[in-house]
């Protein structure tokens, strides 16, 4: 039995000029640097625009908290209460974290029980 080596070629489908052609490497090659620059002055100007709104924010909640700090402290309270029940509710349903999310969550509670009465 004799077996050929055969090489099969497949044919090149191209949009633009001669099949081959260094011309049509070069465009593609222009089109896709131009497309990876305007991505990346993209990407620049959200990063600059974000970075700028996040240390408006900062700076925002740093004069808040000095004006107010008595609501900051309630504020921050409240977050750690609701942070601590939800990890008790997630604890519950997992197998022995019970044991050390409940304890947590009294003292919390009786904490904030005492602290508005």
């Amino acid at each position: 039995m004799d077996i050929e080596n055969k090489t099969y070629e497949t044919p090149k489908q191209q949009k633009y000029g001669n099949p081959g052609s260094d011309s049509d490497a070069d465009q593609l090659l222009e089109r896709g640097a131009e497309a990876l620059g305007s991505a990346e002055k993209a990407v620049g100007d959200v990063y600059d625009r974000t970075t700028q709104k996040v240390s408006e924010t900062y700076d925002q909640a740093k004069s808040y908290s000095s004006d107010n700090p008595g609501k900051t402290v309630l504020i921050a309270l409240g977050i750690g209460i609701g942070l601590g029940l939800l990890l008790s509710a997630s604890a519950r349903h997992s197998r022995g974290g019970s044991q050390y999310a409940e304890p947590v969550v009294h003292a919390l509670s009786d904490m904030a029980l005492k602290f508005f009465r």
